[in-house]
């Protein structure tokens, strides 16, 4: 093993120190002066980086990047949400008109509603949030008022109900009995006797037996001022009170009361006054 011999000479004691060291521990004590070096040097610029000016003003520099980035994805996804809400406005006011609401004019859209939200220190920001409070109030009347237009179309008399055909319609007529022209107040539906016959929509039935000349009768409101009218029946199926749906068997085609064959009568009112059931039916007949 290789070593560095050193002599030492003492001069006061006259002595001689002979000191011998391993070579490997110069090396390694170089290697431990090199690396407290860097170490030393990297401690010191972290230390200067962090805690002077020229470290603050780095960092500083550094946040303000990335908040210049964020503030330019914000202004992007700003425009993106103020194209989509237009559109929204847009298609609301259709569905507005659809469903026989007032239309809202642009410039009471852009008013906005309050709200218990802060306001935003960004205008375009805080238009944006009126604007959206507003139109969710407008989808929620939207809403409602949909519902309210199911609930009358589903109590519209608008199937036929019973298979046939119309051997009367509404309307003036030769009367078969008496031989003299008289309004006939509903349609004659020819069907084999003991055909059912269904509800054309949701009601609730409010008279259910005889009433004269018409034979076993049956009547269903349908609320909205909506009545029909079903007679000459040879059963009826439903009592006073039963909550029908459309398409639901209520009775059967008889012949009771004055008639010449099996069919029903089946009749409309309207607010009290009798009209015209073709006018309400959507379906084909047979269909």
């Amino acid at each position: 093993m290789e070593r560095l011999q050193v002599l030492v000479t003492l001069r006061r004691r006259n002595r001689f120190l002979n000191l011998s060291i391993p070579l490997y521990y110069l090396y390694l004590l170089g290697a431990v002066v090199v690396g407290f070096v860097f170490f030393g040097g990297g401690l010191t610029r972290v230390l200067v980086n962090r805690y002077t000016d020229r470290g603050l003003l780095r960092r500083l520099l550094t946040e303000n990047g990335v908040l210049r980035d964020r503030l330019a994805f914000y202004e992007a996804a700003v425009d993106s949400f103020r194209n989509f809400l237009g559109a929204v406005e847009q298609m609301d006011n259709k569905l507005r008109a659809a469903v026989n609401l007032n239309l809202i004019p642009s410039d009471v859209r852009l008013m906005g509603v309050g709200g218990s939200q802060p306001v935003s220190p960004v205008p375009a920001v805080d238009e944006l949030i009126r604007r959206a409070g507003f139109e969710a109030r407008s989808m929620a009347e939207i809403g409602a008022a949909i519902g309210q237009q199911q609930e009358r179309l589903r109590c519209l008399p608008s199937i036929w109900p019973v298979q046939g055909w119309v051997s009367s319609g509404f309307g003036y007529r030769t009367d078969p009995f008496t031989g003299e022209r008289a309004m006939h107040q509903g349609l004659d539906i020819v069907a084999p006797s003991g055909t059912p016959i269904v509800a054309p929509a949701d009601g609730r039935v409010s008279f259910s037996g005889w009433k004269p000349g018409y034979g076993r009768v049956l009547e269903i409101d349908h609320g909205y001022g909506i009545q029909t009218f079903y007679g000459h029946c040879r059963s009826l199926l439903r009592s006073v009170g039963a909550q029908v749906k459309r398409g639901q068997v209520i009775a059967t085609v008889g012949t009771s009361g004055l008639t010449t064959g099996p069919h029903l009568h089946y009749g409309v009112r309207r607010n009290g006054q009798w009209v015209n059931p073709a006018d309400y039916i959507l379906s084909q007949l047979g269909n």
